[in-house]
């Protein structure tokens, strides 16, 4: 299978000539006299941008390349921090630094592709296995940092990745170096991340691959930094496969060689596999080793592997092992189907607002005179239990993945309550959101958990006994802990309330299951 990959045209003459000497390029970086990431990735990026355009040895571009390559490391991990944390749609700071990102890891990978092209067109290839492992190692690390950027900045990553990944690990696979260990990076430790524990073009394969099939679009943003950290320990216990006959299609993927998509649940396809074209990915003993990580953290105790830190935040690890169980495991079905509808609807994000609006509308004078001012959606389509909605370009930039909502169409007279389940960016600010629905209304409440303290906003949910759901409260993050005692005030009655069960938690809050003690 011949090469073709995503790259740019070589220039014949071009204007300006490369600098491949490593002690050069470090001469003209110290030449910036600037210490902003920033201005160092324009830097990066523009002789980056030359280097890749012009024809030079296989050798020289590699040696150029490796040197670029760990001040990349470093610069888009100080500039990551810029949108890492980012409300949705992103602020201008944030989109820069994004797009830096993305620039630089898209020309990084354009260099070792054209390495790789350069060796596989050599006459005589003798000896030049280890360096066609490297450029296909390296080629693939910065496409996986490259749609990370996507991931966390909630964007599509275009589809050449995925061609480019799946000839690269072929072209691996017929050269037998799948297996062969690329030199360990000298990053610096503050830049240190996932890729140092990735050394074989296998694991970095299988390693993107399951990183876009831990859906993050659903994920916060350090919660995706968390996937890939915590999967690179454990990458090995991934594996890929021929084609086989499976007992079980659980943990199952299959990945189309041929194709410029990511790997597939086996349970969803339609026909039977290509074993010509079509390769197995298998999760089962990945699953297994969460599973045993998962049992540790839940009896207080941290693995061994060194996949979770020891001041890491147990809560939250589980909830994120979970999910991957979930989402690597058996595949989600949908049960409820979309239906498209036109309309626009209002949205409030956040307890403070949610409160201070529904408290409001009961006719409160003194909350109309503070109240929130919603911002103005369009809805795209609805289901039984969620509904899916974009962003007009005037509403305000203050949306994450698990934010609390409250929305109401203008034909509604109470506000229903949800959680921002997923989120897709595109140009010109567009967002659009999915939202799960978990109430057809709320109470303002105020709560106290000792009897001095000050009161707290939360919002009191009702009983919905079709589903068999409880009343909850929503509460700040950090409220609950079992058996805890407070005593809230909901609709000028109060009552004192014992916390029986965690129903659900997120970034910034929780909602619990309560018995009335009074």
């Amino acid at each position: 299978m011949a090469l073709n990959l995503n790259i740019p045209t070589l220039q014949e003459n071009p204007v300006f000539i490369a600098e491949t000497r490593p002690q050069k390029i470090q001469q003209l970086l110290q030449e910036i006299n600037s210490q902003d990431p920033a201005d160092i990735a324009t830097h990066l990026h523009n002789e980056l941008e030359t280097l890749n355009r012009q024809k030079a040895s296989s050798s020289q571009r590699t040696q150029a390349l490796d040197y670029y390559r760990s001040l990349i490391i470093s610069v888009t991990t100080a500039l990551a921090a810029d949108y890492v944390n980012s409300t949705l749609p992103l602020e201008d700071k944030a989109k820069s630094a994004a797009a830096a990102c993305e620039a630089l890891w898209l020309e990084l990978g354009y260099g070792y592709k054209l390495v790789l092209i350069d060796l596989q067109n050599q006459l005589i290839k003798l000896r030049t296995d280890k360096s066609s492992a490297l450029a296909i190692q390296r080629a693939m690390h910065a496409i996986a940092e490259y749609t990370l950027v996507h991931y966390q900045t909630y964007l599509t990553p275009p589809s050449h990745v995925w061609s480019d990944l799946h000839q690269l690990y072929f072209c691996a696979a017929k050269l037998g170096i799948l297996h062969t260990n690329t030199p360990a990076d000298t990053t610096p430790t503050q830049a240190k991340n996932y890729a140092q524990l990735l050394t074989s073009i296998e694991d970095t394969y299988k390693h993107t691959l399951l990183v876009s099939l831990a859906q993050p679009h659903h994920l916060l943003q350090q919660d995706i930094s968390a996937v890939a950290d915590y999967l690179a320990h454990h990458i090995q216990a991934a594996r890929v496969t021929a084609i086989e006959p499976l007992e079980n299609s659980s943990g199952a993927f299959i990945i189309n060689l041929t194709s410029d998509a990511p790997p597939t649940p086996y349970g969803k396809l339609k026909s039977a596999p290509n074993p010509d074209s079509e390769l197995l990915l298998h999760t089962i003993d990945l699953i297994r080793g969460i599973h045993e990580d998962l049992g540790k953290l839940q009896n207080r105790s941290i693995p061994v592997s060194g996949s979770i830190n020891a001041d890491a935040n147990h809560n939250d690890y589980i909830e994120l092992l979970s999910y991957l169980i979930t989402n690597w495991g058996i595949a989600p079905k949908r049960i409820f189907n979309r239906s498209a509808k036109n309309g626009d609807i209002d949205i409030a994000v956040g307890i403070e607002d949610i409160h201070s609006i529904i408290t409001a509308a009961n006719s409160d004078p003194v909350a109309q005179v503070y109240q929130a001012t919603p911002s103005h959606w369009k809805i795209l389509n609805i289901s039984a239990t969620g509904i899916s909605i974009r962003r007009y370009h005037t509403a305000q930039k203050n949306i994450k993945v698990g934010s609390l909502i409250a929305l109401k169409a203008r034909n509604e007279q109470q506000w229903s309550i949800g959680l921002v389940k997923w989120a897709n960016c595109g140009t010109r600010d567009r967002l659009d959101i999915g939202v799960q629905l978990i109430a057809p209304y709320a109470d303002s409440a105020f709560a106290q958990t000792f009897q001095h303290s000050s009161n707290t906003k939360v919002l009191k949910l009702p009983e919905i006994s079709a589903v068999n759901q409880a009343a909850t409260i929503i509460a700040p993050r950090g409220t609950y802990i079992q058996g805890r005692q407070l005593t809230f005030t909901c609709n000028k009655k109060t009552v004192q309330a014992s916390l029986e069960r965690l129903i659900e938690r997120t970034h910034d809050i929780e909602r619990i299951q309560f018995n009335i003690m009074n």
